[in-house]
């Protein structure tokens, strides 16, 4: 823990879940890996554009050092008070904040938050409110608090003209009223880590609204099949838990009124997978060439292509396994790491490839909506693009409705499907990329001017092998649903 006690994080932390807060200071070596790395780029880089509205704006650095940045802060705010500071620090009875954007109003005070969402969101308050209550007690009150947030309907019109991707709402009234919460926070989270770690049962919390690096230390004591796991089943789950029921297996027979939790509790009590045959008789039906599809997409949070909006899905790359009558497989993909927009390119090879004729299969809705927005986004493509669509035959609704295995533990999840059903097909032993993150991260690197030659040639090897175990896994649920028949 810093000298300062505590910090805004870790307010919000202790908010969030005071067992959480407790083992981020006692116990930082208990948290498992994270994506939080992408969720900060993400943030930085809309960071960055909102500072760009200030070109007058000066940042206080000193990541290293907090001392050096209250120090800096202090100086600037003497000699240049007019000065916009990105990442202004403060400290207030061992509290210590950093502003995004911080300048000097009319006769206080200015700050502004930068988001990445597209919405303000409640916890954002209980943000800005540790940061006010720091900043009046540090001699530097407000006079106006803004929450800058993207606005998802911004359309990027190229040359490094980003303005109007912010969306600014005046949150002041609402959180001076939640300053007043603040001090008992503080009082409350300073005794807190001064005592023993808090027993606090997992629950809601564990992922709202951040996911917490703590879980598998806080689920070690659950049960193998939690009750948790029932599909939509919040209030059931609740309700076993008050009757002291948390492991499915001690669920008692006729207990359960909806089918799909009693076939949960059937399965995991029995240990035995179930499939009906309905399944494969609608495969069965299905006329070949079947084609088997997958996209994968990028979301920017700040588009760097002319026309598209912010976290918009872009495909850059998809995957397709043909199946023949005769069961001959054949495999055809897509693949754009030149940093160029890929989505006409993508569009156009796909309609060359899956031809006029065929199921087309997917897990989920994903790959339908791409291909309805790709014809938005091309409207002489539209034509193709929509009886593509009409041909998408979605796997994920046969899969919910007839088959459930113990290992699935209440989750359809072509991730949790596919092992039950083709084990061979292991994420984990690809290299790199594993899931649709790691596929993100990877295109991304794959795109920078700075990623050498072979370095993403590799990142194409990585990328590709992922996809396509991705469409391979598609075709080998297929024939699993219709071998019940054979």
């Amino acid at each position: 823990m810093s000298d300062y006690g505590l910090s805004k994080s870790k307010i919000l932390s202790g908010l969030q879940c005071p067992k959480r807060l407790y083992l981020e200071v006692h116990n930082p070596e208990l948290a498992e890996k994270s994506d939080l790395e992408r969720v900060f780029a993400i943030g930085h880089e809309v960071g960055e554009v909102a500072r760009q509205l200030y070109p007058d704006g000066k940042l206080i650095e000193h990541d290293d050092s907090m001392s050096a940045a209250l120090k800096e802060t202090r100086r600037l705010l003497k000699e240049a008070p007019k000065t916009p500071l990105f990442e202004a620090t403060f400290a207030h009875r061992g509290v210590l904040v950093r502003a995004d954007i911080f300048r000097k109003g009319n006769k206080k005070y200015r700050l502004v938050e930068v988001k990445a969402s597209t919405a303000v969101k409640e916890y954002y308050l209980s943000d800005c409110a540790v940061q006010a209550w720091v900043l009046k007690g540090a001699g530097y009150p407000l006079e106006r608090i803004e929450i800058a947030h993207v606005d998802n309907t911004f359309v990027y019109p190229g040359n490094g003209e980003y303005g109007g991707l912010l969306h600014y709402e005046d949150v002041t009234k609402a959180v001076f009223e939640l300053r007043k919460e603040v001090p008992g926070w503080v009082e409350q989270f300073k005794s807190l880590l001064k005592g023993k770690m808090p027993d606090i049962e997992a629950g809601d919390q564990c992922s709202s609204p951040y996911a917490c690096q703590f879980q598998d230390h806080c689920w070690q004591g659950l049960p193998e099949y939690p009750v948790s796991i029932l599909p939509y089943g919040g209030k059931i789950s609740t309700e076993l838990l008050s009757e002291g029921i948390e492991d499915i297996r001690d669920i008692p027979e006729g207990h359960l009124e909806k089918d799909s939790h009693e076939r949960v509790r059937r399965v995991t009590v029995t240990g035995r997978a179930e499939l009906d045959p309905e399944a494969g008789e609608h495969l069965d039906s299905l006329p070949y060439p079947r084609y088997y599809l997958d996209f994968e997409t990028i979301n920017f949070a700040v588009p760097i292509w002319a026309g598209t909006r912010p976290y918009q899905q872009l495909p850059f790359q998809w995957s397709c396994h043909i199946k023949g009558k005769r069961g001959k497989i054949r495999h055809a993909e897509f693949l754009d790491t030149t940093g160029n927009a890929p989505m006409r390119s993508c569009a156009e090879k796909l309609l060359a490839t899956l031809g006029d004729n065929g199921p087309i299969m997917s897990y989920g809705s994903f790959e339908k909506t791409r291909l309805k927005e790709l014809g938005e986004m091309f409207p002489d493509l539209a034509g193709g693009l929509n009886k593509l669509r009409d041909r998408v035959v979605d796997l994920l609704p046969l899969a919910r409705k007839h088959y459930y295995h113990p290992d699935m533990k209440g989750s359809w999840s072509i991730k949790e499907v596919l092992p039950t059903v083709a084990p061979e097909l292991d994420y984990g032993n690809l290299d790199e990329v594993q899931d649709g993150s790691g596929a993100q991260i990877a295109y991304l690197e794959a795109i920078s001017p700075e990623t050498s030659k072979s370095r993403r040639a590799k990142l194409k090897t990585r990328l590709r092998q992922y996809c396509k175990m991705d469409t391979l896994g598609l075709v080998k649920l297929a024939e699993f649903f219709q071998e019940e028949m054979r």
